[in-house]
């Protein structure tokens, strides 16, 4: 991990804090929509500085009126939040509110203006069935090709085809038991008829035990050309299935049974997609597991169905049909939809456990996903993981292993990430690799600590957008600068954004598409790989020499800037006296005291990594009774501490 604050990123901060943070962004787009209490926020983003446009959305005054006067109400939830911002078509944004707990729904026309009925008043529906009635409750949303789906863990819990010029379904009441939904997703196929529609949600385990988990995650799904039976289950889903999503294998010793978040990563170079989901254990303990999306389908496509014991029809139910194609499914098939809508098989992840499990005492939020091209022009896929203290985890997944690159913290106050998309408060980016989990970076562009609420990210302009109840930002995808100036720096990052440039001797970014140029910088992203910089080794980088006298009776330390969490660092005297350093946050700190008594001399504090040797800094420190400089004083328990402050580069 290589600790850095970031302080050119474009903050926008919210004067009184969102209690519900909902984020959507186009890709290639400078805006980022940001949907908060009573308002719609529309963000330009503008190299360093960020412009805010305003759409008041006020609840109605006698709903909101009614709702205060009901006994036992909580009062901050008789207003407008917005908890739904979905792009219908290239021209209309369909916005949905809780409206006081009767959900309403606007429409915005050029991407800014609300659009307006004949008496010119903004133009509303009833948001009823396509958002929730309050800001707490559990709820996902996705719109594809003009209809909006929406999926709301109410007293009944429903997915709905809500909105748009497709005929409007929904799923029987018996199929889902107190669902609360955590998000959906688009699986596009070769033939446009066979796409799905995923939604991922916890249900209550009837069954559970005394030892069961009370929850199960699960996932479930219908087909876009899905029109509702002619004879039987005219207005509900006929192709509705839905599974157990497990993260861990039969024989795993512990399972991760709650799911937190949940996104699919379309099919690239690696020619099949990939579902990620952030999972937590009874105890707490978070894991992320990846599963393969054509194993998903297939087993969709092939399971038994729980609890039916005939063979199944040679049309299976759920298979994806036109309305009016000859093999639409007849109404013995329709029944057994009905009665019968989950799959016999288990999902596990791609080698039956977890990618990687976070051993610290942080828990992940949300996730996004995005695909890149390392220097070979071999595809990586890196992880953005937000925690519920604000901070994100960008993990490089590469060949079964997982390695954190580095963690940004861009936000002052600690809250949990509510959403995120790619396009960050405290980030972790994190490379899979030899099977370790490593933070390589640390970046910290917030000065007010809180959970991240939402995050976007937009592959095709390369940035991260992050926002917390009280601050939103973007963040660079690749950000090499960080690297510093020496090649062995730039490589040891291990980031797939960035190569050493040795024609400009500089870390760069390597460009997001297949090219020549990039197959010249150099760049390492596996363990084993051999040092590629050629001499870097022999790179020192020195600091100024910082000149301290202070009095022979004071009690000082010293602190060293980390660069790394894989490197051993050590203080030195004069060259040969060897001193420990205490591991304080950010800081290898030298401190006097009786094991290692203060003495004048020149102290240094290296760091070495893989062969690397970096000066980090350097004291000469002269004892002297009569001068004392002008340093940082801390009084406690009666005594005195002088401590030396410096800039931690």
């Amino acid at each position: 991990m290589r600790p850095r604050t970031a302080t050119d990123s474009p903050v926008l901060s919210f004067e009184n804090g969102e209690k519900s943070t909902v984020l959507f962004h186009d890709a290639g787009s400078e805006q980022l929509y940001v949907g908060g209490r009573g308002v719609l926020r529309i963000l330009t983003f503008k190299e360093a500085e960020v412009n805010q446009t305003q759409v008041p959305l006020r609840a109605d005054e006698k709903v909101e009126k009614n709702c205060r006067s009901k006994p036992g109400v909580v009062q901050a939830e008789c207003d407008n939040y917005i908890r739904v911002i979905q792009r219908l078509n290239g021209s209309s944004i369909i916005v949905c509110g809780t409206n006081a707990g009767s959900p309403k729904c606007w429409f915005l026309t050029n991407d800014t203006t609300l659009q307006q009925d004949k008496q010119g008043q903004a133009l509303a529906i009833s948001g009823e069935s396509l958002a929730p009635a309050s800001p707490s409750q559990p709820a996902a949303a996705i719109a594809v090709e003009g209809s909006l789906y929406s999926a709301l863990s109410q007293d009944r819990s429903t997915i709905q085809r809500s909105y748009g010029p497709r005929k409007l379904l929904r799923t029987e009441d018996k199929w889902l038991a107190k669902a609360e939904f955590v998000s959906a997703a688009l699986v596009p196929e070769k033939e446009s008829n066979l796409d799905e529609i995923y939604f991922f949600y916890n249900e209550v385990n009837k069954t559970a035990g005394l030892d069961e988990e009370p929850v199960k995650a699960r996932l479930g799904r219908v087909c876009k050309v899905d029109e509702g039976g002619k004879s039987l289950l005219v207005d509900f889903w006929t192709t509705f299935l839905q599974a157990r999503l497990v993260c861990g294998g039969p024989t795993h010793p512990q399972r991760f049974n709650q799911l937190r978040d949940a996104v699919v990563l379309g099919k690239g170079q690696m020619g099949r997609g990939m579902l990620y989901g952030i999972f937590t254990s009874a105890w707490g303990t978070t894991a992320v597991c990846a599963y393969s999306m054509d194993t998903v389908t297939h087993t969709f496509r092939t399971s038994k169905l729980k609890g039916y014991t005939s063979v199944l029809p040679a049309h299976r139910p759920g298979t994806c049909v036109p309305y009016n194609s000859p093999s639409a499914p007849s109404k013995a098939v329709l029944s057994i939809v009905k009665d019968y809508p989950e799959i016999e098989t288990v999902i596990y992840p791609e080698e039956q456990r977890p990618l990687y499990v976070l051993q610290t005492n942080d828990t992940y939020t949300k996730v996004v996903a995005d695909t890149v091209l390392d220097a070979s022009n071999t595809s990586r896929t890196v992880l953005y993981l937000g925690t519920d203290k604000g901070k994100i985890h960008k993990v490089l997944q590469s060949g079964g292993q997982t390695v954190i690159i580095s963690e940004l913290s861009p936000f002052q106050r600690e809250a949990p990430i509510s959403g995120m998309a790619l396009d960050a408060a405290t980030i972790h980016k994190v490379l899979q690799s030899g099977g370790q989990t490593v933070i390589i970076s640390e970046l910290s562009p917030f000065q007010r600590e809180a959970p991240i609420s939402g995050m976007a990210l937009d592959a095709a302009t390369g940035h991260l957008y992050a926002a917390t109840e009280f601050e939103v930002t973007r963040l660079p995808l690749a950000d090499c600068g960080q690297y510093r100036e020496t090649c062995w720096k730039c490589v040891l990052a291990k980031d797939p954004y960035c190569g050493w440039d040795p024609d400009s001797k500089k870390c760069s970014t390597i460009s997001r598409e297949a090219n020549d140029t990039a197959s010249s910088f150099l760049q390492s992203l596996d363990p084993e790989a051999e040092d590629v910089c050629e001499g870097a080794a022999e790179q020192v980088a020195q600091e100024a020499l910082k000149k301290v006298s202070v009095d022979s009776t004071s009690y000082i330390y010293l602190p060293c800037p980390l660069r790394s969490h894989h490197a051993i660092y050590t203080w030195v005297k004069d060259g040969t006296k060897q001193y420990p350093c205490a591991m304080d946050g950010h800081s290898c700190t030298l401190r006097f005291g009786e094991n290692a008594p203060m003495d004048q001399g020149l102290f240094k504090c290296t760091a070495t990594e893989d062969g690397y040797l970096e000066e980090i800094t350097a004291y000469k420190l002269t004892l002297n009774a009569a001068c004392i400089p002008p340093l940082s004083v801390t009084v406690a328990a009666g005594v005195l501490f002088l401590v030396i402050t410096t800039l931690l580069l």
